[in-house]
């Protein structure tokens, strides 16, 4: 162990066919949320107000349905984790840890699927086709280097932890779309949780907590001896990117929120 607490390599590395059946079957697990889960799940929630809307929003609704589900797995399994999985640190340099792999690859099959669904059912995103094909680029990049890599398994779980806050936009978009007022008591609600639930992921671990920990590394050898390159690109240009955005939308978040349960304002 180096001054800076840095280990030293330990991979101990299974057979890649696990992982690219882990993205696979996400994809085809998606699938089948998108087409059945989802709606099923919807119309037994909301009943009429789900039933009654036409057939191209009810399938926008049943993909935000399908990103709940998807980012309440991935989100809570990362943050699991985080917090209470000894067997990783902000210091292991390099380590296959199959679980922060495996959901990395529900992340990237995740993505793949949510852009086709996109594509070939919904064609709309509510923040913009081309924001949604950026971002979702993005992260399926990220999340092929946290698949395919074994470095720095403390910070490439931090990418599906951004996942966390994400059923609590869907579930805004839900609301939305059913005609439920931004002052109504589920819409102020699920506006807190979705607040309080991306100032935790977004800011204080992915932000604070992570570039804490990892300026230390940074100063030693051993990084950018041990790690990847295509890693280090990873985390120098995606952590960057990804940062920017979710300051940008937590400032608009809370913004939004505050006019809300102010009672001034129609929609976050």
């Amino acid at each position: 162990m180096s001054e800076t607490g840095a280990l030293p390599i330990t991979d101990k590395s299974p057979s890649n066919v696990s992982y690219l059946t882990t993205v696979l079957c996400a994809i085809v697990v998606y699938f089948c949320v998108f087409k059945f889960v989802s709606p099923w799940l919807l119309r037994a929630v909301f009943g009429k107000r789900y039933a009654a809307l036409p057939g191209p929003k009810r399938k926008f609704l049943d993909e935000a349905g399908a990103c709940t589900c998807f980012s309440t797995v991935m989100g809570c399994w990362a943050l699991y984790i985080h917090y209470l999985d000894t067997h990783i640190n902000s210091t292991l340099l390099r380590y296959d840890y199959p679980p922060v792999r495996h959901n990395c690859c529900i992340l990237l099959g995740f993505s793949i699927a949510d852009m086709i669904a996109k594509f070939v059912f919904v064609g709309e995103s509510e923040m913009g086709m081309m924001t949604f094909i950026v971002h979702h680029l993005v992260t399926v990049t990220i999340s092929c280097v946290g698949a395919c890599t074994t470095s720095l398994p403390f910070y490439v779980n931090m990418g599906p932890m951004l996942e966390f806050s994400n059923p609590f936009l869907n579930m805004r978009t839900i609301l939305k779309e059913l005609g439920f007022p931004a002052l109504s008591t589920p819409y102020k609600i699920n506006g807190i949780l979705w607040l309080l639930s991306f100032f935790l992921v977004r800011i204080v671990i992915t932000i604070f907590v992570a570039w804490y920990k990892f300026a230390p590394l940074m100063l030693t050898s051993e990084l950018y001896e041990q790690v990847e390159a295509i890693t280090l690109v990873a985390i120098f240009t995606g952590g960057p990117f990804f940062n920017i955005l979710s300051v940008y939308w937590f400032i608009k978040i809370w913004q939004g929120t505050l006019k809300v349960l102010r009672g001034g304002h129609k929609n976050i």
